[in-house]
């Protein structure tokens, strides 16, 4: 019963902590989506696997010692066979039944290129593993840059249709003041009421779509779905902002973008992979040690064996003559895979350099365009201000008021909408320039 109530209260605390609101910035959603993406962590794993290839051929540099034991019954003992004539008969039996042996065998290599070369490969290997690794960081903040944009977006939408309903809802309630005292007619007063019914469902839908936009960030962190998360954040944008120049853009590419890097790798991969073909054509040299311990008997008198050493050191070279065009097709394979490699990066640096100036002049449309909404506001707000003051004054009339609010809500709109689509651009801009490391 007890450890029942024990699993109860777990469960209980568990639940309130999944249920309880998690507020983020957006540097804690990124945080939080770096910690928890799968992706990310596999990409690690190869990094941590490509350090291990790199140990594992670098082992060769090192002497390897060996230790070995050997016991053999001889059914049938070994014989040498004697000239005609031997005293001893025509073969001659040697060895005991009992034959033990223990020996330690030590080589070292002294030069082997191949080996050399292919530690080269395997470091090679690593760095494209760690490239790929900052590649995958690089999107995974991109993409939760734009996923928290877009719930501000949403939200700040929501705002705006409030306040235009608080408007409408406000005007309704001057129309019914100036309709009571006979300056406004029933038909003004059914426009102002209409107005605020027509917007109600509008605020209904933005406040789904932020809801919305909150589980769609969510799935890009890779939190639970049935934990509640709230933002803070707001649509702010820099006046101070400079705008980069094509030349810079595209000099940052060259040097940051993850692709290009892991590419620029895989050439240098693909070079190393030709130097050891090639390698194959040159001798090599080892050392080597061999060192036994052993003895034979008939018998299982261990104390009365006589055991013999035997030491032997030497040198091994290898020169390598002819082994069927073999070496010759393996070079020309990597050579190949050396030219793909070169043309693959040319090709995808033309493209990443389109990519980067395309959404450079993403960034620029949207600054223009908060530049001219930033004075739209202001005049809209101006003009709707005139509206209430004309209609108060019963020189102007319901339908002003409706345009004029229409069209501060509009502009509020439009500019949230380039400001949102400028920071869009300006993460997608970090993104291809890999400013994420």
């Amino acid at each position: 019963m007890k450890k029942l109530f024990v699993l109860l209260l777990a469960f209980s605390f568990s639940a309130f902590a999944q249920n309880k609101n998690l507020t983020l910035t957006m540097d804690e959603a990124i945080n939080l989506a770096l910690e928890k993406n799968s992706e990310l962590k596999i990409a690690k794993m190869e990094v941590e696997k490509s350090e291990q290839k790199l140990r594992e051929a670098r082992s060769g540099l090192f002497p390897k010692l060996d230790l070995s034991g050997q016991y053999q019954r001889y059914i049938n003992k070994p014989v040498i066979f004697l000239p005609p004539g031997s005293p001893f008969g025509p073969t001659l039996e040697i060895g005991s039944d009992n034959s033990y042996t223990a020996a330690a065998q030590l080589s070292l290599p002294l030069f082997a290129l191949p080996l050399y070369e292919g530690i080269g490969l395997a470091s090679d290997a690593l760095a494209i593993a760690e490239q790929n690794y900052l590649s995958v960081k690089n999107k995974i903040v991109g993409d939760v840059k734009k996923s928290f944009l877009a719930v501000i977006l949403t939200r700040e939408t929501k705002d705006v249709m409030l306040q235009s309903l608080k408007n409408a809802e406000d005007n309704f309630e001057n129309i019914k003041r100036l309709n009571a005292a006979g300056t406004l007619s029933d038909y003004d007063v059914l426009r102002a009421e209409v107005q605020v019914e027509n917007l109600k469902p509008v605020v209904l839908q933005m406040e789904n779509n932020y809801k919305l936009s909150l589980e769609a960030l969510k799935v890009t962190i890779g939190l639970d779905a049935n934990q509640n998360i709230d933002i803070v954040g707001e649509m702010e944008f820099d006046e101070n902002y400079k705008l980069p120049t094509e030349q810079e853009i595209i000099e940052e590419l060259l040097q940051n973008n993850p692709q290009l890097a892991i590419l620029d790798k895989q050439v240098q991969l693909n070079d190393r992979n030709v130097s050891l073909e090639q390698a194959a054509y040159f001798p090599s040299l080892a050392g080597f040690g061999n060192y036994q311990y052993q003895t034979q008997a008939n018998d299982f008198k261990f104390s009365d064996y006589r055991w013999v050493k035997t030491f032997v050191l030497g040198l091994q070279l290898q020169v390598p003559i002819f082994n069927g065009f073999k070496t010759q097709s393996r070079v020309s394979q990597a050579e190949i895979g050396l030219n793909q490699a070169v043309e693959q990066k040319r090709n995808l640096t033309e493209a990443i350099k389109t990519q980067a100036l395309s959404v450079l002049y993403r960034v620029q449309q949207a600054l223009i365009r908060i530049q001219g909404q930033n004075k739209t506001v202001r005049t809209a707000q101006e003009g709707y201000e005139i509206a209430k003051r004309r209609l108060e004054n019963n020189v102007g009339t319901q339908l002003e008021v409706n345009d004029a609010e229409l069209a501060l809500r509009q502009a509020k709109l439009n500019r949230l909408q380039a400001i949102y689509d400028f920071k869009v651009a300006e993460a997608d801009l970090e993104t291809v320039l890999g400013r994420i490391k």
